[in-house]
């Protein structure tokens, strides 16, 4: 692949053994309970995989890809379970950048290096229940008070909500500034006024924490006011949520890689007719056209990751990777679970949660319209 360094490959091998001796006999299990796998997660960090995007100077891995490598992650553990998966992600990304980015040594010391390590959990809060793609029009309201800021207002659709340490909050400093007055809160989730409204129950990824929050009064002190003084933070921070969206289209590919391998194996197994059916013609075209689907889409998500490796502008590839990974990914799952026949819907064939969990990251970090309207902007329209 024209990704491949030998970084990256060596990278691609710890992870892959880890996902097929640790993750993958427990996936099962995971999805079944809905928990939260706090030994795996920590494993990872023990290991340095949260660190994966971040300069040795800083406490993290020190590699020349870092993206490349991320996104290697992402897919990786998402052809086990998506579901673990989108935690690891949420924590080794979105959750932890905010933090190296702008938090002060004493962020670092107590959230940020512990977060690499796996030993405490993060979280980024951003959507609420009448604001999602519209960041405009967020009602979470941050009030400058002595010492600090009072945080009012709910959240929802959080990852990791439940189980986090910490969360970075988005809130609005002025709602007359809309996207300009947002602002970035680190908000310690043992702090007063802090509540979990309830864990939200999902018929996809589910042992992907999912919370509702509830911020009444929450003090936070100026230092945890995650801003360098350059406008927005918010708006400084959209680089990181564009990356993003090519490691939740890294999760589609992995989840499209483990439906196309269960369905190759199963029509190499099982008979019918006197015969293999992957020898009929049918069977075969459509496993030909899920390999395409697959192939296509693992290869412009990594495209996007190279250029985000380069330090290009990836507003459009990221948005693109994600429209092509997500829905090519989910007719790959659909299309193995029509090879399963009947038994794609049983339980005790993985297919049916492949298929379950391939429709997260057509949701996840936008939908494919938003990021349509995004792509329609980039080429002018």
């Amino acid at each position: 692949m024209m990704f491949e360094t030998d970084e990256t490959r060596e990278y691609r091998h710890h992870i892959a053994r880890w996902v097929d001796e640790r993750l993958k006999p427990q996936a099962e299990a995971l999805d079944r309970t809905g928990e939260f796998a706090f030994e795996l997660f920590r494993e990872i960090g023990e290991l340095g995989y949260l660190g994966t995007m971040y300069p040795q100077e800083a406490g993290g891995s020190g590699l020349d890809n870092p993206y490349t490598c991320f996104t290697i992650l992402c897919e990786e553990l998402a052809r086990a379970s998506v579901g673990f998966a989108a935690g690891v992600c949420m924590q080794g990304s979105t959750a932890t950048h905010t933090l190296h980015a702008w938090g002060d040594a004493e962020i670092k010391k107590n959230y940020f290096l512990p977060a690499l390590r796996g030993e405490k959990i993060g979280a980024f809060a951003i959507t609420e229940p009448n604001a999602g793609s519209d960041a405009a029009s967020l009602k979470t309201k941050a009030t400058k008070t002595e010492g600090g800021w009072l945080l009012n207002g709910g959240k929802v659709f959080t990852s990791n909500g439940t189980v986090a340490d910490f969360i970075t909050v988005v809130a609005t400093t002025d709602p007359a500034l809309k996207a300009k007055g947002l602002e970035l809160f680190l908000v310690d989730t043992t702090t007063t006024g802090f509540s979990v409204g309830r864990k939200l129950e999902k018929f996809s990824v589910n042992c992907s924490d999912t919370a509702e929050l509830v911020f009444d009064n929450v003090f936070v002190p100026d230092n945890h006011r995650l801003n360098n003084g350059s406008g927005s933070s918010f708006l400084n921070a959209y680089q990181s949520l564009t990356v993003d969206r090519i490691f939740t289209a890294a999760l589609a590919v992995g989840v499209g890689r483990a439906a196309y391998d269960a369905s190759l194996q199963y029509i190499q197994d099982r008979q019918q007719f006197g015969q293999a059916v992957g020898k009929f013609q049918a069977v075969q075209f459509r496993q030909v056209d899920m390999l395409a689907k697959l192939e296509t889409a693992r290869l412009y998500t990594y495209h996007a990751a190279q250029l985000a490796d380069q330090s290009k502008d990836i507003t459009r590839e990221a948005a693109l990777a994600k429209i092509i990974a997500a829905e090519n990914c989910h007719e790959v799952c659909h299309m193995a679970m029509q090879n399963y026949g009947g038994w794609g819907l049983m339980n005790e064939f993985p297919i049916q949660r492949f298929l379950r969990d391939s429709y997260f990251p057509m949701v996840g970090g936008g939908t494919g319209d938003i990021m349509r309207l995004i792509v329609a902007r980039q080429i002018g329209l």
